[in-house]
């Protein structure tokens, strides 16, 4: 694993997190913050929680999850970050 890999891991742990959680690329790793906004100036939005709760619902199984993270680890490293 590497540092700017989501793992499914911080995906179950963003689904039972506030509403205004988010993973965010900062420094080349993926972090979990709560408060982000779209005017958020630090840092590269992967996925907040009200999207990745529309994408797999509150309670997604190991393989969605799974299938989730290898999805957005994908999508980060396409975005050169």
């Amino acid at each position: 694993m590497t540092a700017d890999e989501v793992t499914p891991d911080q995906l179950r742990a963003l689904l039972t997190a506030d509403d205004s959680a988010a993973l965010v690329l900062t420094g080349g790793q993926v972090t979990q913050v709560t408060g982000w906004t779209d005017d958020s100036l630090d840092g590269l939005l992967v996925v907040d929680r009200a999207d990745l709760h529309a994408r797999l619902g509150a309670d997604p199984d190991p393989t969605a999850l799974r299938d989730a993270a290898a999805a957005l680890t994908e999508e980060v490293r396409l975005r050169g970050a």
